[in-house]
């Protein structure tokens, strides 16, 4: 399919963390796609100014529809004003994609608090933010939808990233959770669950800092690093995630599955499905059946 320079949709997507990764390759290819995109990252006049800068050259060169603004995630006043400054410029906001976030690979053990804290702030408590920021103007319009980005490990537990799946796990009850909530209003919560991809996310890991604790660890040091080397020597293009959510925002509401797994799933797609079948019976049980988005768009 052709995402070159399409006729403008009408549609104001906001993406976070766009400086590099999955992020980056939303932003131009969305914006190629016909949609106007806000590209949110920190620190624009320091740290990712280079970034900013060829965004904003790639805009003109294309005469696309895509601007930067600063989004600190973990920040409620960046939050916010980060988010009135996307209102106040576009008018509304059609598509959240939660993708800001880090990945700490390590012996679980040897994590801190502060560093469980931290892996989780922009991975989960970064996403409420951003939906409670969102979520007024998608009320107001009566329509909207919020793409997380999750991860194979909100599925399944890889050995040496505890943290991290702990994070995509919680992140993905929080996503569910919005999606019952947020039906009745014409607004979708849905979630993608990557498999082994290259992005920098490996260059986010904060190393377990307790390293009395890790001393009782020693056998297992050889197969931290071999996975990390295994994971980075096996990572498919990250190009393909971005079509499919290309895809994604073209389905109708009401339409959309709540997980989408791109590449490889480890025998995880069998596991989703259950999963949807255990909470349809809940639901029934719970006698809130209609809470479920009906395979049928609404409108």
């Amino acid at each position: 399919m052709d995402y070159q320079n399409r006729e403008n949709t009408g549609k104001v997507i906001l993406i976070t963390g766009s400086s590099t990764g999955f992020g980056r390759l939303m932003a131009e290819t969305l914006a190629r796609s016909g949609y106007t995109v806000f590209a949110t990252m920190r620190n624009l006049s320091s740290k990712n100014s280079t970034h900013v800068a060829t965004l904003h050259e790639l805009a003109i060169r294309e005469n696309l529809s895509l601007n930067v603004v600063e989004v600190d995630v973990t920040n409620d006043e960046s939050v916010e004003q980060g988010v009135a400054e996307v209102v106040r410029k576009a008018g509304q906001i059609d598509v959240l994609i939660n993708n800001a976030g880090i990945m700490y690979t390590g012996i679980t053990e040897g994590y801190t608090l502060e560093q469980a804290r931290n892996q989780f702030e922009p991975n989960f408590f970064g996403v409420i933010r951003m939906n409670r920021a969102v979520l007024p103007q998608m009320r107001a319009q009566k329509s909207g939808l919020i793409i997380s980005l999750s991860s194979l490990a909100g599925g399944l537990v890889f050995p040496f990233f505890g943290l991290y799946c702990a994070s995509k796990h919680a992140l993905e009850a929080l996503a569910l959770a919005y999606r019952y909530d947020l039906a009745a209003l014409g607004i979708d919560s849905v979630v993608i669950e990557p498999a082994l991809f290259a992005t920098n996310l490996l260059a986010s890991n904060d190393p377990p800092s307790d390293q009395t604790c890790l001393q009782g660890y020693t056998t297992l040091n050889d197969e931290v690093s071999r996975v990390i080397r295994d994971i980075e020597n096996g990572q498919l293009d990250p190009q393909i995630v971005v079509y499919d959510i290309v895809k994604l925002l073209e389905t109708p509401f009401g339409q959309r599955p709540f997980r989408t797994i791109l590449g490889s799933d480890f025998d995880l797609e069998p596991v989703n499905y259950l999963k949807n079948d255990a909470q349809r019976s809940l639901l029934a049980a719970m006698k809130l059946a209609h809470l479920e988005l009906s395979p049928v768009s609404i409108v």
